[in-house]
């Protein structure tokens, strides 16, 4: 499993981004377990971000082939973000069916975000696909009406809404903001005891620019730099990339300290 957050940053003119975050981890029950697999994607034709939880190999094989086609094949979903949704759950289904059942646990469940139309410049949308062998369903996650969580899934999803509803004080300065929905997700997946939730964070954006695509973030915890959850020497850390650390803040990826510049967000801690 892993914990999956989807959420949306708000600001005075509506929704300005999404972002959905994921650990790590692929484990294998108590034989041992994986800290660097790639559990988010960034289409680069379309304003989509992806996300899963559940079974693992199963659902990395699965949306890394569907992404490819979306991505070669634009025409197969048009312009509209529910399209690829649909186009993502007809490869998905048909190629899960021959998936062999006793490697696999049964379910996974996808979160796809993004904007509602490829020239939007501040309509996005959400969709959670949950599938198994004998079913798949699509629902649509309305937006919250503040910076907050558009949902939350996998074996990490209760203890990070006991994180969450604990910074919902009044004395929490970061209340109701993007920044404090990943201080959570972040001190979750750092003090969490769950063993199938690991603590390298990911992350994947979209932001109303119109015209742009859904992108990758780098992450630098514990002094080292990552991408999709996999070390990044500094020799070819992509400057282009925005850069965060676990405080949620601009960072330079050379020094992985604090853009110069950049406003200061510490953690509320309870």
């Amino acid at each position: 499993m892993t914990l999956l957050v989807a959420w949306a940053g708000i600001d005075s003119r509506g929704p300005a981004s999404v972002y959905i975050a994921t650990d790590s981890r692929v484990s294998w029950g108590s034989k041992g377990h994986f800290d660097h697999a790639n559990k988010t994607f960034a289409l680069q034709k379309f304003p989509a971000i992806i996300g899963y939880c559940g079974d693992s190999m199963a659902s990395l094989m699965l949306i890394s082939q569907a992404i490819t086609l979306m991505e070669a094949v634009p025409e197969s979903h048009g312009q509209n973000l529910e399209n690829l949704v649909d186009v993502l759950i007809r490869f998905a289904v048909r190629n899960y069916s021959q998936y062999p059942a006793e490697l696999s646990s049964g379910s996974f469940t996808v979160v796809i975000c993004g904007k509602s139309r490829t020239e939007s410049a501040g309509e996005f949308a959400c969709y959670q696909v949950d599938s198994t062998f004998d079913k798949t369903t699509k629902k649509f996650l309305k937006l919250p009406e503040q910076s907050g969580p558009i949902v939350v899934a996998g074996s990490g999803a209760s203890e990070f809404g006991d994180r969450y509803e604990r910074h919902q004080s009044v004395e929490n300065p970061n209340k109701s903001t993007s920044r404090d929905v990943f201080h959570v997700f972040n001190q979750t997946i750092s003090n969490t005891a769950i063993y199938s939730v690991g603590n390298i964070p990911q992350i994947t954006t979209v932001i109303r620019k119109p015209y742009s695509g859904g992108a990758h973030c780098g992450v630098v915890v514990n002094s080292q730099r990552y991408i999709a959850g996999q070390l990044i020497d500094k020799d070819i850390a992509p400057k282009e990339l925005q850069w965060f650390n676990d405080n949620f803040e601009i960072t330079n990826p050379q020094t992985k300290r604090r853009q110069d510049g950049a406003q200061a967000q510490p953690q509320f801690r309870c």
